[in-house]
């Protein structure tokens, strides 16, 4: 394994790590740039293990404010995205996979800006078509989620729509791609897609992960969240685009 490999993945792992404590938008551009890496099948596999490990910081801070009555609720709408993006991944090619991604990630940074317009404008939307809105977006959130590790826009959504506060909304968001990310993980193994010689991608980037928690959690409260967000956003927005075309 080259050098300039090994801190591709290290940089990947540093974005995990930030995106996990700090700046959420940087997990789309991880999902984008790993692509570019590695063929896009098994980046999904590498990529849901970094994660995992960047889960795991994010619910030791968030460990008290999760509201598990309203995560149950969630269990049908994501295990059927889940099943359904299970399919698609056993029946698509790298290639095809590599221009899905591509689309996903365009189509989030897209919504993303939405979802705070929403946010602003609609927020009685769940009050008036709850069970419509969690079925739609638990079961979006559970395919974009196997397909592309890429469900954050979709369930960031469906929090802005029901009012959580900001402290809910990290503990909820933690915990549930936590656990989300677990029950993928039996999938991903029965699909070929992570195996023992995905270890040689992801042990590199183990390290930079918990750097770059411990760093997003230090600078969280002083950086202008507004403007990294956008840069993110177009960011993936560039590479997605690259995805498609290649």
């Amino acid at each position: 394994m080259s050098f300039p490999f090994l801190l591709e993945m290290m940089g990947i792992g540093l974005l995990v790590g930030l995106a996990k404590t700090s700046i959420g938008g940087l997990g789309l551009l991880c999902a984008a740039l790993l692509t570019q890496i590695i063929p896009a099948k098994e980046s999904t596999g590498v990529l849901l293990i970094l994660l995992i490990f960047g889960d795991l910081f994010a619910i030791r801070v968030y460990r008290k404010s999760v509201d598990w009555n309203f995560l149950r609720t969630l269990i049908k709408p994501v295990f059927m995205g889940l099943f359904f993006g299970a399919i698609f991944l056993s029946r698509s090619t790298d290639e095809s996979l590599k221009i899905f991604i591509g689309w996903v990630v365009l189509i989030l940074v897209l919504l993303y800006p939405l979802s705070q317009y929403w946010e602003k404008n609609y927020s009685d939307l769940n009050s008036r078509f709850p069970n419509l809105i969690r079925l739609t977006l638990g079961s979006t959130a559970g395919f974009m989620s196997m397909v592309a590790n890429s469900g954050g826009t979709p369930m960031s959504i469906y929090l802005f729509l029901r009012r959580d506060s900001v402290l809910n909304f990290l503990a909820n968001s933690a915990w549930f791609f936590f656990v989300v990310n677990l029950i993928k993980l039996p999938f991903t193994i029965g699909l070929g897609i992570l195996n023992v010689t995905s270890f040689k991608f992801i042990l590199p980037a183990i390290p930079a992960i918990a750097v770059g928690a411990l760093i997003g959690k230090k600078i969280v409260s002083q950086i202008n969240q507004k403007i990294f967000q956008n840069l993110t956003l177009i960011s993936a927005g560039l590479v997605g685009i690259k995805l498609i075309l290649s």
